[in-house]
């Protein structure tokens, strides 16, 4: 009797430990789970503030303007403008001015590249920065037509205020350049072709199990990308296959893409398509498919 209620608590305490074991490896990969979901939250919150920073240096500047402006109009008001005192004075305020536009301009350039270049697209952060792009060219025809008329009445030498001069001229810049962070933005890449192929090419390779068992394919990390098609993933939403066996390797969400057959021959794939190319392309900027 004694020998089997010994037996049994051997056993149960046996049993206990690994219920212990079992919930700490649980917590463990939970904690870590955790810790890199808050790594990514954190991240995301740091890019937001970044941008909500850049949007208030934008509104200070456009205040600051709009008050020098308002400086420039009070000394010709004020004083006799052939005086040398306020000559001194309204050519520093345009300088200002001058220096203050072309740094905005500048920051605003910079903040629709980066919004254009976010994954989930924010439609009232972008209209907001329209609306600050509106207020920016409103000011800078004002302060031109300000300046034509110092000019005229030799309050300020001719070329003085370069940039304010050219900013009408630095839109279509502007324009390109937020045109070329986007296209660069939505850049992706694609490849289909046997795994032999993609293996001499040195695209995938295979890892773990034993002698071909319960082996997985997958990229090679630093892949030859020499043998990808670039594309547009606003534009290209198929990718053709037209193989009777087909698998996508590199990563991609479920649900985010489908493999639709050939109407005519059930057994080829004919292509792949995606359904929801913001998830699609959220892992990796590179498509692989294998076929055979």
């Amino acid at each position: 009797m004694k020998k089997t209620l010994l037996a049994a608590t051997l056993a149960f305490a046996a049993l206990f430990m690994t219920s212990c074991n079992q919930q700490k490896e649980q917590l463990a990969a939970a904690q870590q789970q955790n810790d890199s979901l808050m790594s990514v939250i954190n991240a995301k919150d740091a890019e937001i503030d970044g941008l909500f920073t850049m949007l208030n240096e934008i509104e200070d500047n456009l205040s600051m303007i709009s008050s020098k402006y308002s400086t420039v109009q009070e000394l010709r008001r004020n004083s006799t403008e052939g005086s040398y005192n306020v000559k001194t004075a309204i050519n520093d305020q345009m300088t200002s001015i001058d220096n203050i536009m072309a740094g905005n301009k500048k920051k605003i350039s910079e903040l629709s590249a980066k919004v254009a270049s976010l994954n989930s697209k924010n439609e009232e952060l972008q209209a907001y920065i329209t609306r600050l792009e509106e207020r920016a060219a409103q000011q800078e025809a004002q302060i031109a037509e300000l300046l034509t008329e110092l000019e005229n009445n030799k309050v300020v030498i001719k070329g003085l205020n370069k940039n304010i001069s050219d900013l009408a001229a630095s839109n279509q810049e502007k324009d390109l350049y937020i045109a070329e962070q986007t296209a660069n933005a939505n850049k992706v890449y694609f490849v289909v072709g046997s795994y032999d192929e993609l293996k001499e090419a040195g695209i995938v390779t295979k890892s773990g199990g034993f002698i071909g068992i319960g082996r997985k394919q997958g990229t090679v990390a630093d892949m030859n990308t020499a043998l990808f098609t670039e594309i547009d993933r606003t534009k290209v939403t198929t990718i053709a296959i037209n193989k009777k066996k087909a698998q996508v390797i590199s990563k991609h969400p479920t649900g985010s893409y489908e493999m639709v057959m050939d109407e005519n021959d059930e057994s080829v794939f004919a292509y792949l398509r995606i359904l929801n190319p913001t998830q699609f392309w959220k892992q990796t900027h590179y498509l692989v498919i294998t076929t055979k």
